[in-house]
């Protein structure tokens, strides 16, 4: 008889969400169950949990990467240290994927379709959160457990095809009818049983993975991003994410918004992404700022100017250079009422917005756009539009605010004038906190001229050598408890992953 662990720990320090007859109902023992005695919901709502936590472990730090967040103290990640992320590792091999695939035998004994489908999409979903930071990771033998304690590091091109086999296979498994009399239903703590999003979810994860390639065969790439595109996401309502509530913080309030405001300082929002929204890399003409910037943070009530951290400079906007002049301290945190880091705050894995930037950029450079040409297709610049619309319309911006900002003649720039930097910095602002704005900087080498006013961090990390950074290093848990294994695989952070080619 075998025993699953059903949940290790709280969930920052909460046990369970609202709905779901309290999560997981009186039918379970909270530490341990025979696994003859479960079914499939009782293991999908801790499997999208630890989904959820492993995501946020990861982005707090790849985020400091790409500066969208800065720290408060140097050395930290933002100069670009090497970091391991042991939390994430830990959320996706000891938590997500054993949980999935115990799910997913459960699911195949007891012939439901519909959980087999929707446990593929949450293991391609964590696989390649892993692989895109680490590279070489272990996949098909992940979760072996008992019978392989040291499983094999798979190459990053073979983790990707496996990727896209799980989305393949979920696909046809979530489009056929489910004959096991089991029903998916307040355990799905994402879609509650719709069916159909997560069919559109593995679309957009097939759109995003094949965009990652561009380096490897940017032809390949666009065609099967745009494939992929018609059959994912179609508006803000199929958005692929958990939302919290006031019994289950959102990890940004719980992790950050409290810290911060008890004196354990952490992260704040970084000036790179905050110049981006207050005229300061790309002016406006009729309006002072983008309509957004209240919604991802929030200045004292005494402040007002928005001025974010310069990464590596532990907390301060600006430096003085005589005594009339002093340092500047940041005036953007994170809020308790701001989008991403309130209390009932979502954790967004993928969205509508994001899924309109890949089709915009893809078209583009299907047109023969590069990153300093200029003009490309209606069918990019609508996109790019829709992108933008479907954003701010998430965050909550008013109808009037969001209009003036899309008249704008900086933001509606027309086809002719659509550029590279143009829409990877909307795709930015819309990828807030998600770990693919570290993805897209190494996709594009950390180039200035599309991302306006990129630069290497106050005290970079010497080690680099005044190079970026490229990748996250293995968890020193894993190098002792499969050291022969990571010894195969290990590189410096300096050195790109399989898709990230110089």
């Amino acid at each position: 008889m075998k025993k699953v662990k059903i949940l290790t720990f709280a969930v920052l320090g909460l046990l369970f969400f609202s709905g779901c007859d309290d999560f997981l109902g009186d039918n379970l023992d909270p530490n341990q169950e025979l696994e003859e005695n479960l079914v499939p919901s009782d293991l999908l709502p801790t499997s999208i949990t630890y989904t959820s936590s492993g995501y946020y472990n990861i982005a707090i730090n790849m985020c400091q990467y790409s500066q969208q967040i800065a720290s408060y103290f140097q050395p930290g990640s933002d100069t670009q240290e090497e970091i391991q992320i042991a939390g994430g590792w830990s959320f996706i091999y000891l938590q997500a994927l054993p949980d999935l695939k115990t799910m997913e035998e459960i699911a195949i004994a007891q012939n439901s379709t519909s959980y087999q489908g929707i446990a593929k999409v949450l293991q391609a979903t964590n696989l390649g959160l892993a692989t895109d930071q680490w590279g070489d990771v272990p996949a098909a033998d992940a979760t072996t457990g008992e019978d392989d304690f040291t499983p094999n590091f798979e190459s990053q091109e073979n983790v990707y095809a496996f990727i896209n086999t799980l989305l393949d296979d979920a696909i046809t498994l979530l489009q056929q009818e489910d004959t096991s009399g089991l029903t998916v239903g307040e355990d799905d703590l994402i879609y509650n049983g719709d069916l159909s999003k997560w069919v559109k979810t593995a679309y957009f994860l097939k759109a995003k993975y094949a965009l990652h390639t561009t380096k490897i065969d940017q032809a390949a790439a666009v065609s099967e991003v745009l494939a992929a595109a018609q059959n994912a996401f179609e508006s803000n309502n199929d958005d692929y994410q958990l939302v919290y509530n006031t019994r289950n913080f959102n990890p940004w309030y719980a992790g950050v918004v409290l810290p911060n405001a008890t004196g354990n300082a952490s992260v704040l929002v970084s000036d790179q992404i905050i110049s981006q929204m207050n005229g300061t890399q790309f002016p406006f003409n009729s309006i002072d700022q983008d309509p957004r910037l209240p919604f991802i943070t929030t200045i004292g009530s005494d402040e007002t100017e928005y001025l974010g951290a310069l990464n590596g400079a532990a907390g301060v906007h600006a430096f003085g250079t005589t005594d009339d002049d002093p340092n500047i301290g940041a005036t953007t945190d994170f809020g308790a009422m701001n989008f991403y880091s309130s209390q009932t705050a979502p954790i967004i894995l993928g969205s509508y917005a994001e899924l309109k930037f890949m089709q915009s950029e893809a078209l583009f450079l299907q047109n023969g756009g590069g990153t300093n040409t200029m003009g490309t297709t209606a069918a990019a610049y609508t996109a790019y539009l829709t992108g933008i619309q479907a954003n701010m319309d998430k965050l909550g911006v008013t109808g009037a605010e969001r209009d003036a900002y899309l008249a704008d003649t900086s933001v509606a720039v027309g086809a002719d004038n659509l550029t590279l930097a143009l829409i990877m910095r909307e795709k930015n602002i819309a990828t807030f906190l998600n770990p693919e704005s570290f993805v897209d900087l190494r996709r594009y080498n950390f180039n200035p001229d599309v991302f306006a006013g990129l630069a290497l961090p106050y005290n970079h990390n010497e080690i680099l050598g005044g190079q970026w950074v490229r990748r996250a290093q293995y968890p020193s848990t894993e190098q002792t408890r499969n050291g022969a294994e990571v010894e195969k695989v290990i590189k410096g952070i300096g050195e790109g992953v399989w898709w990230d080619r110089n």
